[in-house]
């Protein structure tokens, strides 16, 4: 019987090859895999703080002034509580009751406060977990094969999102091609997602030229899904077409039904090879939040 003998680098050879990942990718699967106890990313949260810097000392604020009228009212109640059955040493009736309404009205006002900045808070997040979301979304860039999230064109373009039927994305395709260059030099990218009714219908097709004007959206369920979600919390019907306009940072700047305004866009928005002023590549107002 013949022996089979194997030499190291034979073993070796016949392991299973793993690649190797990168620190940001490990990161990005341990995030993931813990997404489900955590509503919200790291990134999130980070981005959340960044843009409203003051919430957190806000909060903070209100909260320990809670804490004390709390104190505060439960001591008035106690000392009233004491007059009223002729305790000795005990405030008088009037004192107390002035008392308990003067921190009862605080308590009631900072616990307003507070629950304010909670809820602002949420609506926050809730908008900056939807744009990370959409960031995570992958298309094709035109004509070229070349495959990118979302999330690494921001600085370099300001994506504006069609959905509908075949007819309402041409129709925007053709709105924009009128004022193609303009639309160019301020780095518009438009990524036409066909709905799940029209998923049958047929766009423009995309040339060679196109590639920093168009981009064919990868795993259209995805994106179906999350331009569904938006549908749904703005209580628009499924077959409306509808268009999501981002800044340069990857925050929307504007959205809506009906017909993309493009023209607007090429006015309005800043040209990208120059520099135009403090707020260039922030696309204008998003809404506040301090």
């Amino acid at each position: 019987m013949a022996l089979v003998t194997t030499t190291p680098i034979a073993r070796a050879r016949a392991r299973p090859q793993t690649r190797r990942r990168t620190p940001r990718a490990r990161a990005r699967e341990t995030e993931d895999a813990t997404r489900g106890t955590n509503e919200y990313s790291n990134e999130t949260k980070l981005r959340s703080e960044a843009q409203a810097p003051f919430r957190v000392a806000r909060q903070f604020l209100y909260g320990g002034l809670c804490a004390s009228a709390t104190i505060g009212l439960g001591i008035a109640t106690i000392q009233g509580v004491s007059g009223a059955m002729g305790a000795p040493n005990a405030p008088p009736m009037e004192a107390s009751l002035e008392n308990v309404a003067v921190d009862g009205v605080a308590l009631a006002a900072f616990g307003t406060l507070y629950r304010r900045e909670d809820d602002a808070r949420a609506r926050q997040m809730a908008r900056i977990g939807r744009e990370e979301r959409l960031g995570r979304l992958r298309c094709e860039l035109g004509g070229n094969g070349k495959t990118v999230r979302l999330e690494q064109l921001r600085g370099f373009s300001r994506v504006v999102v069609v959905s509908g039927d075949a007819e309402y994305v041409n129709d925007a395709i053709a709105d924009a091609e009128a004022v193609r260059e303009a639309l160019m030099e301020r780095g518009v990218l438009i990524v036409p997602v066909l709905n799940g009714a029209s998923a049958d219908g047929e766009v423009a097709p995309v040339g060679g030229e196109d590639r920093k004007f168009r981009a064919t959206p990868l795993r259209a369920n995805e994106w179906l899904e999350w331009i569904r979600e938006q549908k749904s919390m703005a209580k628009v019907g499924d077959d409306v077409g509808v268009y999501v306009g981002l800044r340069m940072d990857g925050r929307v700047r504007s959205s809506g039904t009906g017909r993309v305004p493009f023209a607007r866009f090429a006015q309005e928005l800043p040209p990208t090879d120059g520099w135009g002023g403090a707020l260039d590549g922030f696309d204008g107002r998003v809404g506040v939040d301090t």
